[in-house]
């Protein structure tokens, strides 16, 4: 009741937070992901049961001890063994014995020693693997919040951009029935109007379904407010620059759990080749034993009356010990199949070792090219954010004055509209860019500069 009573309230402290406080950081949700994640929990289970394989195959290197007891109630004929005569009529009879029992493996081709080694590396590729769960997740969670708070900045821009094209509907509206507007001008604000709300609309459930996956990833309710904080990026300049390729690949070898793990897997299918072959030794054996019984018709062997029951136990004792040596000769190409998937088997390993840090290798290329490809295209986007919106307060002012008409201002606002929110897109994507290249380095996941 105790323990269960500390669980409760551990739930409930760390429940605490996030119930008084909605707002939570990147570190705070990636803290939590990783204390709640289903998947997490998965691995975890896992590499108990690698703990234990491991902890059964050093077990093996003991001796066995078994202890054995039987009692048997015959009636006619049957050979009593232990008082050594035949029992004929119709007659009952009651035997009973105890024996202990041991047996050790001496030798068999270092199979148990391979089998320990083995364990332990696919405990360590199982710690890998915890590793790249815990990694992949804090991808996912860097992903989704970023994306998030990309989501809410567009939903904040696409509100004030409603509300500006509601308050020149409203003017429009009052020089329509003054009359220096007409039914057309009217027409296209409404136009506009509409279309401002079809992307705030778009943007908000872009925004839920974002938030949605963070939860998800966090183990949280989905309908538990919760409100990001978002970085202070400003114009963000990465430091890392496209020359320090060469260190990023090296620390992200020494860092990333999937070569760890790759590397560890083919330590793994290494070691089962010995031990497939070991199956071609000789095997060694000691067994032991020490017993005794009683029967119902024992007798004493030379007054020949009957024996007591703590006289024959005393007397029927015996112990034994031998060796048992198995030499395989011909197992139907057992071991020799063996051996050969061994070996098929840690070319597999090999190859995905190779895969692995190819893939490492690309990844990192492209995600080094997808930064610099985002830098360069945020550049060019703050410069068309900055002309369209001169374009479209130059238009506004003839459009006061009557020199330009209400599609050009349409046309002149949905064009500063769709600059502004690819600005921020890129804002938010040059910033996301540097984070991965943090991630593949192993440098702590933070939004502070």
């Amino acid at each position: 009741m105790r323990i269960r009573l500390i669980k409760y309230l551990s739930v409930a402290i760390l429940a605490i937070p996030l119930a008084v406080n909605a707002q939570i950081s990147v570190e705070e949700a990636i803290k939590i992901t990783l204390a709640k994640n289903l998947q997490i929990k998965e691995s975890q289970y896992k590499y108990a049961l690698s703990e234990q394989d491991l902890y059964q195959a050093k077990s093996n290197l003991y001796p066995n001890l078994n202890i054995g007891v039987s009692d048997r109630v015959n009636q006619g004929l049957a050979f009593d063994q232990v008082a050594g005569q035949l029992v004929t009529g119709n007659k009952w009879t009651n035997s009973a014995g105890i024996n202990i029992s041991s047996e050790v493996t001496l030798f068999a081709g270092f199979q148990k020693i391979n089998e320990i080694r083995a364990n332990k590396i696919k405990l360590l590729g199982d710690a890998s693997a915890l590793e790249r769960v815990k990694n992949d997740l804090i991808l996912a969670v860097l992903t989704n919040y970023l994306e998030a708070i990309t989501n809410q900045e567009l939903t904040k821009a696409s509100k004030q951009q409603v509300a500006l094209s509601e308050e020149q509907l409203r003017v429009e509206t009052i020089q329509f029935e003054l009359g220096t507007k007409t039914l057309s001008d009217i027409a296209q604000v409404r136009n506009q109007v509409a279309t401002d709300k079809l992307n705030l609309y778009a943007n908000i459930n872009a925004y839920e379904l974002s938030l949605l996956s963070l939860k998800q990833l966090m183990e949280m309710d989905a309908q538990q407010p919760l409100i990001l904080i978002a970085p202070e990026i400003g114009d963000y300049q990465p430091e890392i620059g496209m020359t320090d390729i060469a260190a990023i690949l090296v620390r992200a070898r020494n860092f990333q759990p999937e070569l760890k793990q790759a590397a560890l897997n083919r330590d793994y299918a290494a070691q089962q080749i010995k031990i497939a072959r070991g199956a071609a030794y000789p095997q060694l054996a000691l067994q032991t034993s020490y017993g005794t019984n009683y029967s119902s018709i024992g007798v004493d062997p030379i007054q020949r009356t009957p024996s007591p029951f703590g006289d024959q136990l005393k007397n029927n004792k015996s112990f034994s010990a031998g060796l048992t040596l198995r030499i395989p000769i011909f197992n139907n190409n057992n071991v020799r199949i063996a051996v050969n998937k061994a070996k098929l088997n840690l070319q597999i390993a090999e190859n995905s070792l190779n895969l692995a840090e190819r893939n490492l290798n690309k990844t990192v290329n492209q995600a080094l090219l997808d930064k610099k490809g985002a830098q360069d295209r945020f550049d060019a986007a703050k410069t068309a954010f900055e002309t369209a919106k001169i374009a479209f307060e130059v238009l506004e002012q003839r459009y006061d004055i009557g020199v330009a008409n209400a599609m050009e201002r349409f046309t002149a606002q949905t064009q500063m509209n769709k600059a502004q929110f690819e600005l921020i897109q890129l804002q938010y994507l040059v910033f996301f860019k540097d984070k991965i290249i943090d991630y593949y380095m192993g440098n702590p996941i933070s939004f502070n500069k």
